[in-house]
C-alpha cells in the first residue's frame, strides 16, 4: 500500500529546508508545490523557523547604468547558498523567446533586484525579481519612456516578507520639484508625482534604500534665491523620500562636511542605517544618519567613529571608500588605487588588509568571501576619469531571512 506523508508533517519538514531546496522540491508533485506556496507555509511556519536567523549571504553589486556589465565587488555566502549571489543572476534570460541582450543591474531591495536592457536607443525592457528563486516580473515602460532615468527600487516588508515593490524613475529637471514616475506592484500601473524639495534633484546619482525610502546624494544646484535655509553653496545634500508615505515633501539634510575637489566619498548602509564615508588628505571619517531626539522627521549626521589617519595604518592618499559591511559597522571596504585592489578595514581594531589578487577566503564561521578586483578596477578607473558618479554607491544585495516570492502585479504572468 502506498504511503503518503501527512500534510502537517510535510510542512514541518519543508519549512526547515534552505530556499534552494524548497524551490527544487516544488517540482516533485502538485501537492508539494501547493504546500510550499500556501499562505500558511509562507507566512506562518517558515517565518517562525527562520526569522530569528539573519541572512548569512550578501553581495556588494556595482550599479551598471554606465555600460558596465552585471558584476559585484565583493560577495559573501554561507551554507544557505552554495555560491555567490551574483552567480544566480547570470546568465540572465527570463523568457526563452527574448533575444540575447546586454542587461544592466539598476538596484536592489530586500532580496529583489531590478535589471534592464535596451532593445534600441530609446526602447528598454525591465524586470524585477528574485534571482535565487528565478522568479521575474516584467515591468512595462512608463508613459514617457524616452525622458526619465532609472533611479531606484523600494519594497514594503510585513512580518518578514516582501509584500510589494515600487520602481522609481526620475524626469530630469533642475527645479525645486523632484518629478518621478512610480510603478507599483500593488496596482500594476505607473503614477506621476511631483515631490517638493528646495534642493533640485536630477536623479543622476544612484541612491541607497531602507524601509521604503530612497536616500540620494545631490549636488547643490540652487540659485541665490534659494539660499535662505542653507546659504552656503559648498555643501552637497542628501535628499530622502518615503515612497510608501503620504506626504509629498522630501527630507533634505546637508552633508556633514563642505565639498572639496580632493575628497573621496561613498554613501552606504550598515545595520539598517544610512552611512556616509569621506576620505580627505588620508583622513577617514564615518557618519551615521539618525533622527533628532526632539523631532523624528529631522535628520542629523552623527560621527560614528573617531577620525582615522590612513597613513598610520599603512595606506596613502589614493584610497576610495566603497561600502560598509551590511551587518557589521566595524567593517569598511576601500579601493586602493596604488595597489589596484580591495582593502578590508576594521574600524575598531584598526587592522587593514590588502587583497591584491581576486581571491576567495574562508571566515571563522565557515562563510566564503569572494573578491573581484578585476571588475572593481574597471569601475574605479571610470570613477577616477569622471565617467561615473562622484560619490561611490554600491548596491547591497541581501536576501531576506524568509522565503520571499516576488509580489506579482495584477494581470501579469
Amino acid at each position: 500500500m502506498e504511503r503518503t506523508i501527512p500534510e502537517d508533517i510535510l510542512v514541518e519538514i519543508l519549512a526547515r529546508l534552505p530556499m534552494k531546496s524548497i524551490n527544487r522540491f516544488k517540482s516533485v508533485s502538485k501537492t508539494w508545490n501547493s504546500v510550499t506556496e500556501s499562505p500558511y507555509f509562507r507566512r506562518r511556519l517558515f517565518l517562525s523557523v527562520n526569522t530569528n536567523s539573519p541572512s548569512s549571504s550578501w553581495s556588494l553589486m556595482f550599479i551598471s547604468k554606465f555600460n558596465h556589465p552585471i558584476t559585484e565587488a565583493l560577495g559573501f555566502h554561507k551554507h544557505d547558498l552554495p555560491k555567490s549571489l551574483s552567480s544566480y543572476i547570470l546568465p540572465f534570460q527570463p523568457y526563452p523567446n527574448l533575444p540575447t541582450l546586454q542587461y544592466y543591474f539598476v538596484a536592489s531591495s530586500n532580496g529583489l533586484i531590478w535589471i534592464e536592457a535596451f532593445l534600441t536607443h530609446h526602447n528598454r525592457i525591465s524586470f524585477v525579481g528574485n534571482p535565487v528563486l528565478k522568479q521575474w516580473v516584467e515591468i512595462p515602460p512608463p508613459p514617457n519612456n524616452n525622458y526619465c532615468t532609472a533611479t531606484g527600487l523600494v519594497t514594503r516588508v510585513e512580518n518578514g516578507m516582501v509584500t510589494s515593490f515600487k520602481v522609481v524613475r526620475t524626469s530630469a529637471n533642475l527645479r525645486s520639484v523632484w518629478e518621478v514616475h512610480v510603478y507599483s506592484s500593488e496596482t500594476g500601473l505607473w503614477s506621476f508625482k511631483e515631490l517638493l524639495s528646495f534642493c533640485p534633484v536630477d536623479g543622476s546619482d544612484p541612491p541607497v534604500n531602507i524601509d521604503g525610502k530612497l536616500y540620494m546624494w545631490q549636488k547643490d544646484f540652487r540659485d541665490e534665491s534659494q539660499w535662505e535655509i542653507f546659504p552656503r553653496k559648498e555643501f552637497g545634500f542628501l535628499v530622502a523620500y518615503d515612497f510608501y508615505g503620504d506626504d509629498d515633501h522630501c527630507q533634505v539634510v546637508p552633508l556633514p562636511m563642505p565639498d572639496n575637489k580632493y575628497v573621496r566619498r561613498c554613501l552606504t548602509t550598515s545595520r539598517g542605517d544610512v552611512m556616509y564615508v569621506e576620505i580627505l588628505y588620508r583622513r577617514l571619517k564615518v557618519w551615521r544618519l539618525s533622527s533628532s531626539s526632539n523631532d523624528d522627521s529631522e535628520l542629523l549626521w552623527e560621527l560614528s567613529r573617531n577620525e582615522i589617519n590612513l597613513a598610520s595604518v599603512g595606506f596613502d592618499v589614493f584610497c576610495f571608500p566603497l561600502a560598509m559591511n551590511p551587518f557589521d559597522d566595524d567593517i569598511i571596504y576601500l579601493w586602493s588605487r596604488k595597489h589596484d585592489c580591495l582593502v578590508t578595514g576594521n574600524l575598531r581594531t584598526l587592522v587593514f588588509i590588502l587583497h591584491q589578487e581576486s581571491e576567495n577566503w574562508r571566515s571563522s564561521d565557515g562563510g566564503c568571501f569572494c573578491v573581484n578586483n578585476y571588475d572593481s578596477k574597471m569601475y574605479m578607473n571610470g570613477f577616477r576619469n569622471g565617467t561615473v558618479t562622484s560619490v561611490v554607491v554600491l548596491s547591497q544585495f541581501v536576501p531576506p531571512p524568509g522565503m520571499d516570492f516576488v509580489p506579482r502585479p495584477p494581470h501579469t504572468r
